[in-house]
């Protein structure tokens, strides 16, 4: 094999291999966008309350009727997504794109003191939502509906 043969074959390698190792690198670099999410709550009873990215807390207050009460996500919606930003999307409940609602807490607005499962007695429940930290989509954050029972 002549030198002119062998030196561009190891030039082509050498650009190969260059050229792979800039490719992996950018992609590996590269993240994906996440965008901020509107969640739209839910309760057992039909009752609905969205929180748009510019919403944090939210309140509700309704009479004594001795029913239980609870609440969950119904559904979000990515508004800046270029894509996606008019359409409302179900859960899956499973994979990285999921939602976290726990016990709710129990207080007279002031002092929180106890975890509860539902809604029922009169006072005060906060009921925490979190949009987990480990979706691709959207970016973490986390809201509060204030719930009085009169």
């Amino acid at each position: 094999m002549s030198k002119i043969k062998r030196f561009f074959i190891c030039c082509l390698g050498c650009a190969l291999i260059i050229c792979v190792g800039l490719c992996s690198f950018g992609c590996a670099n590269k993240k994906e966008k996440k965008y901020d999410v509107t969640i739209k709550i839910r309760n057992n009873f039909g009752s609905e309350w969205i929180f748009t990215p510019d919403i944090n807390e939210l309140t509700y207050e309704f009479e004594y009727t001795g029913e239980e009460m609870y609440f969950g996500v119904d559904s979000y919606n990515l508004p800046d997504h270029p894509d996606w930003g008019d359409k409302w999307f179900g859960l899956t409940g499973e994979g990285p794109n999921t939602f976290n609602v726990g016990s709710y807490l129990y207080g007279d607005g002031e002092k929180w003191t106890t975890t509860v499962n539902r809604v029922l007695e009169r006072g005060c429940y906060c009921v925490s939502i979190q949009a987990n930290s480990t979706s691709n989509l959207w970016n973490f954050r986390a809201v509060r509906l204030y719930v009085t029972v009169l």
